[in-house]
């Protein structure tokens, strides 16, 4: 059952052109990173033994994990939540034999799914873009898997809460301007002890090399993450269940 209407999630999305913003996103990034990455060599290659590929990645994602990872994470949120805002979706999902928690689940985990591919695209065009501008180090490859891996896992919290809000609030645009709202408060969390807490900080935080991460302690990340992730898919599933006694 919940693979069937898992794929029946997937069906929907292709009529509003998602992959479009599936590798957008992080070519702009790249694009971006690597220039920066150019523009200041001499200042970010002037000790003896930097990595030019971990460099150039401290400027890819410096605003792709600060800004267009959460920023993008809620578009996806709100794509899942679109048709169903139009004549009468939520209603007849709700009819179907089918449990709310299913729903639920399903729609999170395409959010998951699409960011998860857009990691996957932004490690893709990193690698050709570094090729292409002929760095010769030796590609991190532990340290990329780690850092895609764990900053996926950080916007678990995140995607809950933006699946929730895409599903109360009916406008496009609403939930989409609270989120990137909240994504610039990021930047404040990186100077604060508690900013791990932050859902909207913590996939910048995972993806950020050693050097350039405020992360003290790896296992308490993930640890948090864990437990953060949990409080909002019960909270969040548990509204959702209700949803045919409030809307």
């Amino acid at each position: 059952m919940f693979r069937d209407y898992l794929m029946f999630e997937w069906f929907k999305l292709k009529r509003q052109k998602i992959w479009i913003l599936l590798m957008v996103v992080p070519f702009i990034s790249v694009i971006l990173g690597l220039a920066s990455f150019l523009g200041n060599y001499d200042v970010l290659m002037d000790e003896k033994g930097d990595n030019g590929w971990l460099e150039s990645w401290t400027q890819i994602t410096l605003f792709y994990g600060m800004l267009f990872l959460p920023i993008s994470s809620g578009i996806y949120a709100a794509m899942v939540c679109r048709t169903d805002h139009l004549n009468g979706g939520w209603k007849l999902q709700f009819s179907l034999p089918i449990s709310k928690g299913i729903i639920y689940l399903s729609k999170l985990t395409v959010i998951l799914l699409l960011i998860l591919l857009m990691q996957l695209f932004l490690v893709l065009f990193y690698l050709i873009g570094g090729t292409i501008i002929h760095i010769d180090n030796p590609i991190p490859v532990t340290f990329i898997l780690s850092a895609i891996l764990l900053s996926w896992l950080g916007t678990f919290s995140l995607s809950s809460i933006q699946l929730w809000l895409s599903f109360k609030i009916k406008s496009f645009g609403i939930p989409l301007g609270i989120n990137i709202f909240l994504s610039f408060l990021v930047f404040a969390a990186y100077t604060s002890k508690w900013g791990m807490l932050y859902p909207w900080a913590q996939p910048s935080f995972a993806i950020s090399t050693p050097d350039e991460s405020p992360i003290q302690s790896y296992p308490l990340f993930i640890g948090i993450v864990f437990i953060t992730f949990l409080i909002f898919v019960t909270i969040t599933s548990f509204r959702f269940k209700r949803a045919d006694l409030e809307n």
